[in-house]
């Protein structure tokens, strides 16, 4: 039952993952930065979890002090580093080709999984991962020469994009044996938000003080696009091995494209349809042959931190 109620977290992640890409191409057809996006995305999200942790679960917030660079690494590497290395590919790039380039993280996380013994090999894993590339393929329109194309610097920061998303999956799984999901979800993203605010300061940002920016959009972003789908993802990680809860992840695009279709009216070819079925069908594949042991066990650390 932990398997599935995981599955269903990491869907509902792929699902604010997927609408919230159409609300911020709304902000970057209205001028916003993509820079902006992105920090302000995490930086917000850290300013509502501080309080709504410091009121209600204070616990989350004590972590020990020779642990933190782990949050700091998982912040950088991990959610920053996805961000930045994923959108600076679109840039140089197109959003087909990023989307495909990322989206092959799953074989990295499944080599790397059972090279380190903490999953076994099967047919059904490396079917289901292969499935949902291929559908994610077709649905982006990736078939259409036109749609793949890449500058030689967007290459290499795509198959970054391809390591920092990976990583993210199999070290907060790491972390979650440690800590609470709480914990991991609010150091990691502050380790992020710190992360920018050392590279890009907020004065840097802006011209004058910042007036006409839509402030109220980048904080509705923040929440659906980094502070329930991540706190989703990373519950459904003590519940689902990270191969499974990467490669069910791949629902996001299919949600990107079928929200872009309804909301801003693009369309949806025959082929993207087939593709998003494909996906869908590989996540259901992921459903024929549980796995053992998926679900984290609680550590003392986590248990004295009030874990749920």
């Amino acid at each position: 039952m932990k398997g599935f109620k995981g599955y269903l977290m990491v869907l509902g992640a792929a699902f604010f993952w997927g609408s919230s890409a159409t609300g911020a191409k709304f902000l970057i057809n209205h001028n916003v930065d993509t820079v902006v996006i992105v920090q302000a995305r995490v930086t917000f999200t850290a300013l509502i979890l501080l309080p709504f942790l410091f009121f209600f679960r204070r616990e989350a917030l004590r972590i020990r002090l020779r642990d933190l660079w782990r949050f700091l690494l998982s912040g950088i590497l991990g959610v920053a580093g996805a961000n930045f290395t994923y959108y600076f590919t679109i840039k140089e790039s197109t959003v087909a080709t990023g989307i495909l380039i990322q989206y092959t993280a799953p074989l990295l996380v499944l080599v790397y999984a059972v090279h380190a013994g903490e999953e076994r090999f099967t047919a059904i894993k490396v079917g289901a991962a292969l499935l949902s590339l291929f559908g994610c393929f077709l649905a982006v329109g990736a078939y259409d020469p036109r749609v793949l194309r890449i500058t030689p610097i967007g290459l290499v920061t795509g198959l970054a994009s391809v390591v920092c998303f990976a990583f993210l999956n199999v070290y907060t799984r790491k972390l979650l044996r440690m800590y609470p999901f709480w914990s991991v979800t609010f150091y990691s993203i502050a380790g992020a938000s710190l992360f920018w605010l050392c590279v890009r300061p907020p004065w840097t940002l802006f011209p004058g003080n910042g007036a006409g920016y839509p402030w109220e959009g980048l904080f509705v972003l923040a929440i659906f696009s980094i502070l329930i789908p991540h706190s989703l993802y990373f519950n459904g990680l003590r519940m689902v091995v990270p191969s499974r809860a990467i490669i069910t992840s791949t629902m996001e695009p299919i949600v990107a494209i079928t929200s872009a279709a309804i909301v801003l009216g693009e369309g949806l070819a025959g082929l993207q349809t087939v593709g998003a079925v494909l996906v869908v069908l590989a996540i259901v594949l992921l459903q024929v042959r549980r796995e053992p042991g998926m679900a984290l066990a609680q550590s003392p650390a986590q248990v004295d931190h009030g874990d749920d």
